[in-house]
């Protein structure tokens, strides 16, 4: 068996805004959150509703559901849903499509007409670049592949803020207030109004006896940590070498590819310090194995 040691909750006094029920906390106070929204669309919103904080939506009977972050409607029916990315997550493309689909299997019941559909924005927060291009913001609509031009007019947009930004995309520029906040969002001092209030909330937070209490009491698991530990007993034989077959062999009996192999191999060498979880994060995010 593995001796490396099992992660544990982070400490409630080291949360910060990336972390998941922080993050979700501050966001459930409409000033809060609308501002953030305002800078994205670029307009002003005269009232908006945080409808659940970490909102649980079914997909349907014996369906895999799906818990949002912060869901959020606005005076004119234009749903948002805010999701903190705070790791490199798989499929990112696809957990846009996903949300997507369970938003709008949410709003329209049975027999409803394709018409009672809302606008919605999906924004993901993320902590790292996902395409490298070191941009602020990367906003996607659905075109038309062979004229960009022509557009699906679905009323559907998703945008990624990327706290490790460092440039415009030239003729897109972003204002200051959204650099400010991701810089702030990327463990620096807040130098604007927005991340000073944003700021402020978390400290207020951590300040709660009662917050404090509820995370302490928090369940954290999820979906993708049983697909986590799932890879983490791969892992944990990977790593022990008890079983005496061949790579190829091995990864049949263990049904992994090639690539999740060598990759996990990697990452026990270059981090000894690392536990069967971590390995396991790593691998999966670098392999986008199912």
């Amino acid at each position: 068996m593995s001796n490396t040691k099992k992660r544990t909750k982070k400490p409630f006094d080291e949360l910060t805004i990336t972390d998941n029920y922080m993050f979700q906390t501050v966001m459930a106070d409409p000033k809060h959150v609308r501002p953030l929204l305002e800078m994205v669309i670029g307009k002003k919103i005269r009232k908006i509703e945080v409808l659940t904080p970490e909102k649980t939506v079914e997909t349907g009977y014996d369906s895999r559901g799906i818990r949002m972050d912060v869901y959020v409607e606005d005076d004119e029916n234009t749903i948002y849903d805010v999701e903190m990315q705070a790791s490199r997550k798989r499929f990112l493309g696809k957990r846009f499509r996903y949300y997507q689909s369970s938003i709008d299997v949410d709003i329209v019941n049975k027999g409803d007409d394709f018409g009672a559909l809302k606008d919605s924005f999906i924004i993901f927060v993320t902590t790292y670049d996902p395409f490298g291009m070191s941009w602020y913001m990367y906003p996607f609509e659905t075109i038309c592949s062979w004229d960009s031009s022509i557009k699906m007019k679905d009323h559907a947009k998703r945008i990624i803020l990327n706290t490790k930004g460092t440039k415009d995309k030239e003729g897109h520029e972003v204002s200051d207030e959204i650099k400010a906040m991701l810089s702030y969002m990327d463990g620096n001092a807040p130098e604007s109004d927005y991340a000073r209030l944003l700021d402020n909330a978390v400290k207020k937070v951590k300040d709660n006896q009662k917050r404090r209490h509820e995370y302490m009491n928090l369940n954290l698991f999820s979906i993708d940590e049983r697909i986590l530990g799932k890879y983490s007993d791969k892992v944990e034989l990977i790593r022990d070498n008890n079983i005496p077959v061949s790579d190829e062999e091995l990864i049949k009996i263990l049904k992994i590819t090639p690539e999740f192999l060598s990759c996990v191999r990697k990452a026990i060498k270059d981090n000894p310090d690392w536990d069967d979880e971590d390995v396991a994060d790593y691998a999966i995010s670098e392999t986008e194995c199912d």
